[in-house]
């Protein structure tokens, strides 16, 4: 039988376990090392009560993060792992799936809830367990598919559409053609699922290894078309995969979130509406949609200045990215670092004269002054040098601009 390498912290949490009870790795952590991929976050079961499970962890900050479930919160040497009773689902909701749990002592009956049969295997430490031999043949064939009858695993919680698409698509899994067919026939489930729920494995999904081969199982399954139904009907897949691809060669991943979001609803702006982003990621997103076009190889500087004004630099920094993607950039990237590197003026405060310098000169109507020092910026956007206290103030008592 397999043995699964463990880091020493992983081992101590797994011997504390079982010298209290029954202790087991489950889920992604034994999947990922199975499949020959690096596993990231790492968490347990155990057959310990809730009570005795805090009070043996008293000195690593648990914290309950759903005690109807039995799930508590560690820190270890830094690092958080959950530890969960094991359970049996007994009762499920329209919109929160599970309900009702009964706690239990047998892993077997636990891996049964299981979504996926590469997530229904546990190691104890020194064994796998897992209830048949489906589970370790789909793990070498690398195949996707629902622990038992896959409608009712939708039916119990719709959201495990996309966290089967996510799995498969970053993970690079075969989806069985019989859970291909289950997924297509229940897709209007997901529905069902708040937005928030939806958004967070969409998010994941995108922020993943492989996104482009999650999005078009996504797209292909006709999963994101019930979510999003006017960005699917305008889409162009190809291009939009493309372009998924190149921002996951050429970016971090963390970093390509509000990248992917514009390539995906440049069509669609107002479907953005549909998620629950905040106000400053939602006004890059719109600032670069809408400020696509007006990005051109020979732009000028004073064009390029009057973008930034509008949108911000970090946002035209991300413009520069996406066209980047698709068109040849090197002289406005040239252009854009000039400004940079030379500080050359481009917000109103960073001009060298000021209201109050206006104000000294006897023009007491704020609109006027505002309109003055747009103006000056203006003159100081197309010639950096004339940026200059004496010149600009000169101008406005002479009236000459």
């Amino acid at each position: 039988m397999k043995k699964i390498k463990l880091t020493k912290d992983i081992k101590d949490i797994l011997n504390i376990l079982n010298t209290y009870g029954k202790g087991y790795i489950v889920g992604g952590y034994v999947r990922d090392y199975l499949l020959g991929l690096s596993p990231k976050d790492c968490d347990f079961c155990t057959d310990i009560d809730y009570p005795k499970l805090k009070e043996i962890f008293k000195d690593y900050s648990p914290k309950e993060i759903g005690k109807a479930f039995g799930i508590i919160q560690i820190i270890y040497k830094g690092k958080s792992y959950e530890i969960a009773k094991l359970r049996k689902d007994l009762a499920f909701t329209s919109f929160r799936n599970v309900a009702e749990v009964e706690f239990i002592s047998d892993i077997y009956e636990d891996l049964k809830r299981r979504d996926f049969t590469v997530n229904a295997i546990a190691y104890n430490g020194e064994n796998l367990v897992y209830s048949s031999e489906i589970e370790m043949s789909d793990i070498r064939n690398r195949v996707l598919r629902f622990v038992g009858n896959g409608k009712k695993r939708i039916e119990e919680d719709p959201l495990r559409i996309l966290r089967g698409i996510r799995i498969a698509g970053e993970k690079e899994l075969l989806i069985l053609k019989e859970t291909e067919k289950e997924i297509k026939e229940c897709k209007s489930e997901i529905k069902r699922v708040s937005i928030e729920r939806i958004q967070d494995e969409f998010f994941k999904m995108l922020k993943g290894e492989n996104s482009s081969n999650s999005f078009r199982l996504l797209y292909d399954l006709g999963v994101f078309e019930e979510v999003f139904p006017k960005t699917y009907e305008n889409m162009n897949l190809n291009e939009v995969l493309e372009e998924l691809d190149k921002i996951d060669r050429l970016f971090l991943l963390e970093e390509s979130l509000i990248l992917k979001l514009v390539i995906i609803f440049s069509k669609n702006e107002e479907e953005l509406n549909i998620l629950k982003l905040d106000n400053k990621n939602k006004k890059s997103i719109l600032n670069i949609i809408r400020n696509l076009k007006k990005v051109r190889n020979d732009c000028s500087k004073y064009e390029i200045k009057k973008i930034i004004i509008n949108i911000g630099i970090k946002d035209f920094e991300s413009l520069l990215k996406i066209e980047g993607l698709r068109n040849n950039i090197s002289l406005i990237k040239e252009r854009f670092n000039e400004i940079i590197v030379n500080n050359e003026p481009i917000f109103i405060k960073d001009l060298l004269i000021s209201g109050k310098d206006i104000l000294d000169l006897k023009i007491k109507d704020g609109k006027k002054i505002k309109e003055l020092l747009e103006k000056s910026l203006d003159i100081v956007l197309k010639n950096p040098k004339l940026n200059q206290k004496k010149y600009l103030l000169k101008l406005i008592e002479e009236e000459k601009i």
